[in-house]
């Protein structure tokens, strides 16, 4: 979505290519210290979005799980159901249109050396190049940025539908619990559930990804310390929204400046591969890093 591709591992993560090159992608990130979120309709995928919420509708009407789910709501709130379900489809037209992410994608240690060649693949282009991050920035608990992390969930609407029934033993199983929180609280907690299902659920087809999300909705909820912009990407003027990577300690947002943020970077198949990795040297030595070589 605008960064080039490659790492949250347990202990590593990586950006995924998008409108430029990821050369290109990698070396503004580097320089500007800045990551683009884009729109979730720009993704190479536009219906990815639509998956989730088709398998979030198949899983509310199946007559199992879904029936169950609706009966335990039901029992615990009476009508509370009727008021998550008209409030999340009021909601639909913002997340489809209001939604900004970007994404990574876990890397494994077997990795270091080569990359994921799929990937390379996928989103390699003609100048490939995979930034490696460290994890602790994806983990920080804070609400500075108002943008979460989620990772991606690979289920067809039969898998959805078993986690679909496992949201309704886990209410079930918390019962009181849930009495005592009230509806309204129910109803946000169940809304932000809905919401992760729409936006961090692909076809299993993709699940050699291992994608994970940073998710962002200005019409939800926005952040003084995401700024917006209106670019031009391949001939398509659009918004987009750009994270700082600068920390924020005293709102609880750390590890996500440069040099700390990256772990290394790994030039991909190319011709030119001596030059990239000379001038991302230089760029890694102007960013702060240390032994960048």
């Amino acid at each position: 979505a605008g960064a080039p591709w490659d790492a949250i591992n347990p202990e590593q993560s990586a950006v995924m290519a998008g409108s430029l090159s990821p050369a290109e992608a990698a070396m503004n990130i580097l320089k500007n210290k800045k990551v683009w979120l884009r729109n979730v309709q720009c993704m190479n995928d536009y219906r990815e979005v639509e998956h989730g919420i088709d398998c979030l509708v198949s899983a509310i009407r199946n007559e199992n799980e879904g029936q169950r789910f609706k009966d335990i709501l039901e029992e615990i709130h009476p009508g509370m159901l009727k008021k998550i379900v008209e409030l999340f489809d009021g909601w639909i037209p913002d997340l489809r249109a209001q939604t900004y992410i970007t994404c990574v994608s876990e890397h494994p240690d077997h990795e270091d050396k080569f990359g994921r060649l799929s990937m390379w693949r996928a989103y390699g282009g003609e100048n490939p190049v995979a930034i490696v991050m460290n994890p602790e920035a994806f983990e920080s608990d804070t609400n500075a940025l108002q943008a979460y992390t989620h990772p991606v969930a690979y289920l067809d609407t039969d898998d959805f539908c078993e986690e679909f029934g496992e949201l309704a033993d886990r209410i079930e199983a918390n019962r009181e619990y849930v009495k005592e929180m009230g509806p309204q609280v129910v109803i946000n907690y169940l809304f932000e559930i809905f919401k992760t299902f729409a936006l961090c659920v692909k076809h299993p087809g993709f699940l050699e990804e291992r994608e994970w999300r940073v998710v962002y909705n200005p019409a939800l909820a926005s952040s003084k310390h995401v700024e917006s912009d209106l670019v031009s990407v391949n001939g398509v003027p659009q918004e987009i929204h750009q994270i700082h990577l600068r920390n924020l300690p005293e709102e609880g947002l750390e590890n996500v400046e440069i040099p700390e943020l990256i772990n290394r970077i790994i030039i991909g198949p190319i011709e030119h591969q001596a030059v990239l990795g000379n001038t991302f040297i230089k760029l890694l030595q102007a960013a702060g890093c240390k032994d960048a070589q």
